[in-house]
């Protein structure tokens, strides 16, 4: 679940929130292939996501990472 600071502060309590430029955590979403990896970031560059790093291989599959409209990384990742 992702909570607005402005809008949830009784669950956050006494919780400072990262500063602007640091990310806390990254959301995965796993793809069947490298292909759909592809297809997604193509969607969501379409949609006007920010692409934070192209699709491509890394040591453990390949993957590609986008920032949504409220900042949050989003990466997609394939192990094919």
């Amino acid at each position: 679940m992702l909570i607005p600071t402005g809008g949830f502060g009784w669950v956050l309590g006494d919780h400072q929130v990262a500063e602007t430029g640091t990310s806390e955590c990254i959301l995965n979403v796993a793809a069947e292939n490298d292909a759909v990896v592809d297809q997604l970031l193509n969607r969501v560059r379409k949609a006007g996501a920010a692409i934070i790093a192209e699709p491509g291989r890394q040591p453990w599959g390949y993957a590609g990472t986008f920032a949504d409209p409220d900042g949050h990384l989003w990466m997609i990742t394939s192990g094919e």
